[in-house]
């Protein structure tokens, strides 16, 4: 504990007492209603406690107002896992988190809170975006939360920045309470920050902002065979007056932002790259459900366009899955190489009919 002295009425100095937890649940709580105590987080952020994940509950899981995610194990030093079982543990939690479905995320969340932490307004679907690129991508930030740091816990949060990846940071932090007379103190050192710090500025240098141009030259050079589906898609979102935006990460992503003729949010078609699958459609049009009843398209646009995508070959599940789920839930993606570039053009022209702008263009292909 660093030094802190407190001045008594007689003048004098001396240090306050050690006051402790008398559970780890107290430091938790503490933590969930003050996010920014932790280094990185703003005041902004919002929080979880025992977020359940397939490995169990995760202490306290964060979301920032950027997107990151923070989470946070605590351990008091009467726990025999500080020094050991509460690495494996943060780095279980961590796995079971990589990849996770952002409706999964959501719906786990909002078991605990009973609210969602993604605002139902523009800035919760671009919150939304980016903790769905951040799960995929397996960007956390660990934060080993306990009440005493020691020698065996420093040099295992600097080997663990060491040795992993460029998207993972862990932390120590001491939080020390103290109490003089009726008044507690809560004083927080940090460990390892500057070593977390040092290796997200590394990751942040290697990542791309994946426009049009970049991510076709990354298909010619990575996946060929999507390369004449992508320029379909460019092409296509061009011809809907709409743009190929990308994101900056270190997997390509980018994807076309869907608004209907009042320049209302409908969604989102993006390409991301799942390792395995390669590049991906996904059809993403849940900010749809959070309009008014009477701002949503037309019922008979909306069984046209599901209809239109039943009928497309390669998007025939994309369709279905976009119906049973009543766009709430589910954001259907498949594999760019897997379709032809007719089907292509054909899901992208489709959106027209949400959008209000008008039937399918006369003269496209015909569905089969």
């Amino acid at each position: 504990m660093g030094q802190i002295l407190i001045r008594q009425p007689d003048g004098t100095w001396r240090e306050p007492d050690p006051a402790g937890y008398a559970a780890e649940a107290e430091l938790q709580q503490i933590l969930a209603e003050h996010p920014e105590l932790i280094p990185g987080v703003s005041a902004d952020a919002v929080t979880c406690r025992e977020f359940q994940s397939a490995a169990g509950p995760a202490d306290v899981v964060v979301v920032d107002a950027d997107g990151q995610v923070t989470l946070v194990e605590c351990k008091l030093a009467s726990n025999p896992q500080i020094r050991r079982e509460i690495v494996g543990q943060m780095f279980d939690y961590a796995s079971r988190l990589w990849k996770m479905g952002i409706e999964d995320f959501d719906a786990r969340w909002q078991d605990r809170t009973s609210r969602s932490p993604f605002p139902a307004d523009e800035d919760g679907v671009r919150l939304r975006d980016a903790v769905a690129r951040n799960l995929e991508q397996g960007r956390f930030r660990i934060v080993l939360a306990v009440e005493a740091i020691n020698e065996p816990l420093k040099r295992m949060t600097e080997y663990l920045n060491a040795m992993s990846g460029p998207e993972t940071s862990i932390i120590a932090i001491e939080y020390a309470r103290l109490r003089q007379g009726s008044i507690e103190i809560l004083m927080a050192q940090t460990y390892g920050e500057e070593l977390a710090d040092a290796k997200s500025a590394s990751a942040a240098q290697n990542r791309t902002v994946w426009d049009a141009e970049t991510y076709r030259e990354w298909l010619e050079a990575n996946e060929p065979a999507s390369v004449t589906n992508f320029v379909a898609i460019v092409e296509e979102a061009t011809a809907l007056g709409l743009k190929f935006e990308g994101s900056s990460a270190v997997s390509p992503s980018g994807g076309l932002k869907i608004h209907d003729a009042q320049g209302r949010r409908l969604g989102t078609v993006s390409l991301f790259h799942f390792s395995g699958q390669g590049a991906s459609v996904e059809f993403n049009l849940i900010p749809m459900t959070r309009l008014p009843d009477d701002e949503w398209p037309a019922d008979t646009a909306i069984e046209a366009f599901l209809s239109e995508l039943e009928n497309t070959p390669g998007l025939v599940d994309v369709g279905r899955n976009l119906r049973s789920s009543k766009f709430t839930t589910r954001r259907p993606n498949v594999s760019l190489a897997s379709l032809d570039e007719e089907s292509v053009r054909r899901g992208l022209q489709v959106l027209r009919l949400l959008r209000g702008s008008g039937a399918v263009p006369p003269g496209t292909p015909p569905r089969s």
